[in-house]
């Protein structure tokens, strides 16, 4: 008969591990659950535990497979879950329960549909690492391994909290750069619909009335019309080569080559550049510092913090890195040499390795980062918004000049 190896809690949280035989994982499932036992795994061990083991990792591989498919993380469903599955942890529910809960009250229908395949696994005796590890639209690597982290140490609910918080931080990020280019596309917006009115409606019934007086029209109001009768015989192919141009970017992006060609190249734009490459830094120590607090080795956390950075071509800096690491070299001189690291952090992270826990600095570059951001956001919302203000300043006051300089000549001609 068959054994099998099976890690579970008990109503009071102490966690037990043992082994069981049983004629299936069916009936060592229920001959847990009669000791009052809740599974946090099971798995077969002995002869056939090395089918399932390969299955298994050849689930691991397929996961990685859709995960590297699938894209980015769907982060609408992903924050939401979690928080409300570590809110009913902590009012003492455990996992499976919770999950059985969450599929039969949530209202959101993504995460309803989640909630039901993860509890449908972990009914079958699989952990909720191991079942999250299938969701791969949801959960990336370095989340399963923290709740995986959490299980193991009986620590979970405060594995969650750290990782919603840092969800929760990395959401605050984006909407503040939303919000910053928000007020300056709509200074934009409405600046170019008054221009385009003035230039294709006004301007041409003015221009109509001093032909028709035999006035002449000045130089300003010359030139204006001049760029409305070339945007009605040439915008199209302007449009077109736009639209040519941004095509012909996004399908060079999307091979491996241009999609990091493109990112350097973004990195080294004034401002803006030196501003990515802080919420890179912030978000990459941001989920460093959270896997190596729950116990993940230093080489597996780099590997899973890999995901962090979105730009491709810091993400490559930092994968020869970590190889560097992996081979012995010291986290600071392999950091060095990405460029992307300033004094500060390299010291911080050499600190830590005389200390032997990088984690306390970690946490510090984070909050120094965070708060450098936030700055940075402010004074980007000041400067592109002076831009742009002076833009239109300019913009309108060249039509209104031509559009007052024609009405002076109406003036001039009616009264000739």
């Amino acid at each position: 008969m068959p054994i099998y190896k099976y890690n579970a809690r008990d109503e009071s949280g102490a966690q037990h591990r043992g082994e069981l035989e049983a004629a299936n994982r069916k009936l060592a499932l229920s001959r847990l659950a009669s000791q009052r036992l809740r599974p946090i795994s099971v798995s077969e061990a002995g002869g056939d535990s090395g089918s399932e083991s390969k299955g298994s990792s050849v689930s691991s591989l397929f996961s990685k497979t859709r995960s590297k498919q699938a894209g980015t993380l769907d982060s609408r469903v992903t924050l939401p879950f979690l928080t409300a599955l570590k809110e009913l942890l902590a009012c003492g529910v455990q996992a499976g329960d919770s999950l059985q809960l969450m599929s039969s009250r949530l209202n959101d229908p993504s995460q309803k549909r989640l909630a039901t395949e993860l509890w449908d696994d972990v009914r079958q005796g699989r952990s909720l690492s191991e079942a999250c590890r299938k969701q791969t639209r949801v959960f990336d690597e370095s989340m399963v391994s923290l709740i995986e982290a959490g299980e193991a140490t009986g620590n979970l609910n405060n594995v969650l909290g750290r990782l919603v918080a840092n969800l929760e931080e990395t959401k605050a990020i984006k909407s503040k750069l939303s919000a910053a280019m928000a007020y300056p596309a709509f200074l934009m917006v409405v600046a170019m619909g008054l221009v385009l009115m003035f230039l294709f409606f006004l301007l041409p019934k003015i221009e109509g009335l001093l032909t028709s007086l035999g006035g002449n029209l000045p130089w300003s109001t010359k030139l204006l019309i001049g760029l409305a009768d070339w945007a009605l015989a040439y915008g199209w192919l302007a449009v077109l080569a736009a639209v040519f141009g941004v095509v012909a970017t996004i399908s060079w992006r999307k091979t491996k080559a241009g999609r990091v060609r493109f990112d350097e190249l973004i990195l080294g734009l004034p401002l803006l550049g030196s501003f990515l490459r802080d919420v890179q830094v912030l978000r990459l120590t941001q989920v460093l510092s959270l896997l190596l607090e729950n116990g993940i080795t230093m080489v597996q956390s780099l590997h899973m913090s890999e995901r962090a950075l979105s730009n491709y071509a810091m993400r490559q800096r930092f994968v020869e890195a970590r190889g560097k690491v992996t081979e012995g070299s010291s986290l600071s001189g392999s950091f060095k040499a990405t460029g992307y690291f300033d004094g500060m952090a390299l010291d911080i992270f050499t600190v830590g390795e005389n200390t032997g826990n990088v984690v306390p600095g970690l946490k510090q570059l984070s909050r120094q980062y965070s708060e450098r951001v936030d700055k940075a956001i402010k004074s980007f919302i000041g400067v592109t918004s002076i831009g742009v203000l002076l833009f239109v300043f300019v913009f309108v006051g060249l039509v209104a000049l031509g559009i007052i300089s024609a009405v002076f000549q109406l003036s001039g001609s009616l009264s000739g």
